[in-house]
């Protein structure tokens, strides 16, 4: 225990606020957009039992707020679209995110 405080007295950087949560907060966000997530809080009217999508959010961190307000959850959801590949000798089933430009309506 001594020697961890005196490594934390001669460390510099010890004394310096971390700045790491911001660019993880940035790297979440550039992870959410490639990987083509969408966020939508659930129906007031849902008890649980199924999922029902309400209003979609911009981002997660939206959906959070949004969904602590209204003391309900939310719902992350990726779209895939699937691609073969028959470069190779055995042809392989792969997927590919699917992007939307406009993703601020909620689904019909």
């Amino acid at each position: 225990m001594i020697a961890s405080t005196a490594e934390e007295k001669t460390n510099p950087e010890s004394s310096r606020p971390s700045r790491k949560s911001s660019r993880w907060a940035r790297a979440i966000g550039e992870e959410e957009r490639a990987l083509g997530a969408r966020f939508f809080l659930s129906k007031p009217e849902t008890n649980g039992s199924g999922f029902e999508l309400g209003r979609e959010c911009s981002s997660e961190g939206e959906a959070r707020v949004e969904a602590l307000k209204a003391g309900a959850t939310y719902y992350s959801v990726q779209e895939w679209r699937p691609v073969a590949d028959f470069a190779g000798r055995n042809p392989e089933l792969k997927r590919e995110a699917v992007t939307r430009k406009n993703t601020s309506h909620a689904p019909e």
